[in-house]
C-alpha cells in the first residue's frame, strides 16, 4: 500500500513540474506525411523537432533545401514563417519571444508535411 501511495505522490509531482519531468530540452511529437511508403531510401529522414525555453531547434540528419518552417499561435496568427535549407548533421535554432501558451508548428517540404504542438512556459 505504501508503494502505491508513493508512486501517486512521484506521478503528480512529476506532472505539476513539466521542465524536471522532460529537461530542458523537450522533443515535439510530429505527425503527417513525409517521402513515399514503397521506396524509403531515396527519401531524407524526417525533421526532428525541439523547444528548450524559448528556442525552438530544427534537426535533420540528411541535407534538407527548401523546408518552410511555420509557427502558429492558438487565435491562428502567424509568428514565425521561415524557409531554410538544413546541412547534413545540422540543427537551426530561432527564438520565440512570444507569451506562454499553446502554439502549432508545420513543416512543409516537397517530400511532405508534417504538424505538432508544444507549449511555451
Amino acid at each position: 500500500m505504501k508503494h502505491y501511495l508513493l508512486l501517486i505522490l512521484v506521478a503528480v509531482f512529476w506532472s505539476t513540474c513539466p521542465e524536471f519531468a522532460f529537461g530542458s530540452d523537450r522533443v515535439i511529437n510530429i505527425k503527417g506525411k513525409w517521402g513515399d511508403d514503397i521506396i524509403r531510401t531515396i527519401f531524407p529522414k524526417a525533421p526532428e523537432v525541439s523547444i528548450d525555453g524559448n528556442e525552438l531547434s530544427v534537426y535533420c540528419a540528411d541535407v534538407l533545401s527548401d523546408l518552410t518552417i511555420t509557427v502558429i499561435n492558438a487565435e491562428g496568427n502567424i509568428i514565425l514563417k521561415e524557409c531554410v535549407t538544413i546541412p547534413s548533421g545540422e540543427t537551426v535554432r530561432f527564438t520565440l519571444d512570444e507569451a506562454a501558451g499553446m502554439y502549432q508548428i508545420c513543416l512543409d517540404h516537397a517530400y511532405g508535411s508534417l504538424q505538432g504542438t508544444f507549449v511555451l512556459y
